[in-house]
């Protein structure tokens, strides 16, 4: 179900390259190969977070941020350079669901749990 997003990111290493930030009124993430993009913080939809089975000695956790589309415009992994400085921004946030991020980060399974759903 997950083979796109593991494929992904095992041919982009190493993961610490991966970064995302909130900068002004924007988040944004850069892939392993230097890929910007900037989601406007207004347009935040959904994030959720995928998890796969091939930890504790892969990279088994992704997060995965939402706008209005049915496809992440973010995409970036627990290891992620700025990710618990992010994960820290979120739960700040009115929609924020604190046990489905605690699910998340004790899933040894192929499982998606949505972490945040913005205030319709």
């Amino acid at each position: 179900m997950f083979n796109w997003l593991r494929d992904k990111l095992k041919c982009i290493r190493p993961v610490s390259s991966w970064m995302v930030t909130i900068s002004g009124e924007a988040i944004v993430t850069t892939d392993g190969q230097g890929t910007e993009r900037q989601l406007p913080i207004v347009d935040l939809k959904r994030v959720v977070v995928a998890t796969d089975d091939s930890g504790p000695w892969g990279d088994d956790v992704v997060f995965l941020l939402y706008s209005d589309g049915s496809e992440p415009v973010g995409i970036f992994p627990l290891e992620a350079d700025g990710c618990q400085d992010f994960v820290d921004w979120l739960s700040t946030l009115d929609g924020y669901k604190d046990r489905e991020m605690a699910k998340a980060m004790s899933s040894t399974e192929v499982a998606r749990f949505a972490v945040f759903s913005a205030e319709s």
